[in-house]
C-alpha cells in the first residue's frame, strides 16, 4: 500500500437541514479547517473527478516540494490535473441557472420577488439600491432569482455585471412594467428594455411582465406590446442614424437593421408578454411568471 496522502477530503452532512459540506484539508490540520464549497450547486458528474483532481494536484505539489525524482512526469501529471480542474470550474461557472428581474423603479419587481420567495406572505417593499437574491431547489435543480434595483444610476452596473460578465449564468430575464403608469413612462420603459435586449445577446429569452393589473388604469399586455414595438422602432432608427459616421460607414449597435419598422419577430430570441399582479386576491396573479421560471 502506498503512502497516505498529505491531504484528505472531508464530507459533513446535516440530518437537520439535509445540506452537505465538503472540503479539503491537510490530514494533520484542525478538524474543520480547509477550503469550503457547496456541492449542492454543482454537477454531481463533475464533483467526483474534481475531488480526485484536487488531491492529485496537492500530491504533486507535495512531491515537488520534497524534491523527488521523475519531475517531468510529475509536472505533466500536475499540468493535466490543473487543466482538468480548470475545465471543471469553467463548466460549473457557465451553468445557466439564474433568472434576472429588472425594470424601472416602482414597477413592482421587489414585490414580485417577495411573493416568489414566499407566496403566503405579503412583503413590505421599498425602493431598493442593492440586489435581492433567492436560491431555491426545484425538483433537484438549483435555481437563483435576482431582483436588480431599478435606479437609473445602477444601469451601468447591471450591464457590466449581469448582461456581460455573468451572462453565461442567465437562463432568462423578466422585465417588469408598471401597467398602471405605462402611458406616462412608455419611452423610459422602451429605452431600458432596448438596452437590456441589446446587451444580453442573442440567446437569453425575455419575459415582459405587465404588472399591477389590479389598477383601473392598467394597460393590457397587448397594448403594451404594440406600444413598445413602436417605441423600440423609433429608438432603433435614432441610434442607427447616430452611429453612422460622416463617410457613410457605420458600426451598428442596434437591435435590428429594420429601423423604425422594428418588429418583435425580428429578434433572434423569444420575447413574451404576460399580465400579472402581486397583490393577493387579484384576478391575475403571478402564475405566468412562476410557469416561465418553472417554479
Amino acid at each position: 500500500m502506498g503512502a497516505k496522502s498529505k491531504y484528505v477530503i472531508v464530507q459533513l452532512a446535516s440530518v437537520i437541514t439535509g445540506s452537505t459540506r465538503v472540503w479539503v484539508r491537510e490530514r494533520a490540520a484542525e478538524k474543520f479547517s480547509g477550503i469550503f464549497y457547496d456541492p449542492a450547486r454543482w454537477s454531481v458528474k463533475l464533483l467526483i473527478p474534481l475531488y480526485l483532481c484536487v488531491l492529485t494536484v496537492f500530491d504533486q505539489m507535495e512531491h515537488m516540494e520534497a524534491g523527488e525524482p521523475e519531475v517531468g512526469a510529475l509536472n505533466f501529471s500536475f499540468l493535466y490535473s490543473s487543466d482538468t480542474i480548470w475545465r471543471c470550474f469553467r463548466s460549473l461557472k457557465s451553468k445557466a441557472d439564474t433568472f434576472l428581474l429588472v425594470g424601472l423603479s416602482d414597477s413592482g419587481k421587489t414585490h414580485i420577488f417577495g411573493k416568489i420567495a414566499n407566496k403566503n406572505n405579503e412583503p413590505v417593499t421599498y425602493t431598493s439600491f442593492q440586489e435581492n437574491v433567492l436560491d431555491i431547489d426545484v425538483r433537484g435543480q438549483h435555481l437563483k432569482v435576482v431582483d436588480f434595483p431599478g435606479a437609473e444610476r445602477l444601469r451601468k452596473q447591471l450591464v457590466e455585471k449581469w448582461l456581460k460578465k455573468e451572462r453565461s449564468s442567465l437562463r432568462g430575464i423578466t422585465f417588469v412594467v408598471d401597467s398602471s403608469s405605462f402611458s406616462k413612462r412608455s419611452r423610459d420603459v422602451a429605452e431600458f428594455l432596448y438596452d437590456v435586449a441589446l446587451e444580453s445577446g442573442k440567446k437569453i429569452p425575455i419575459l415582459v411582465a405587465c404588472n399591477k393589473q389590479d389598477h383601473g388604469l392598467a394597460k393590457s399586455s397587448q397594448v403594451i406590446r404594440l406600444s413598445l414595438e413602436k417605441e423600440m422602432g423609433l429608438i432603433n432608427k435614432t441610434r442607427a442614424a447616430a452611429l453612422t459616421s460622416t463617410d457613410g460607414s457605420s458600426s451598428h449597435r442596434t437591435l435590428t437593421d429594420t429601423g423604425a419598422n422594428f418588429s418583435w419577430d425580428d429578434l433572434p430570441k423569444p420575447v413574451e408578454f404576460v399580465e400579472c399582479c402581486a397583490v393577493d386576491g387579484a384576478t391575475v396573479g403571478l402564475e405566468a411568471i412562476r410557469d416561465w421560471i418553472k417554479l
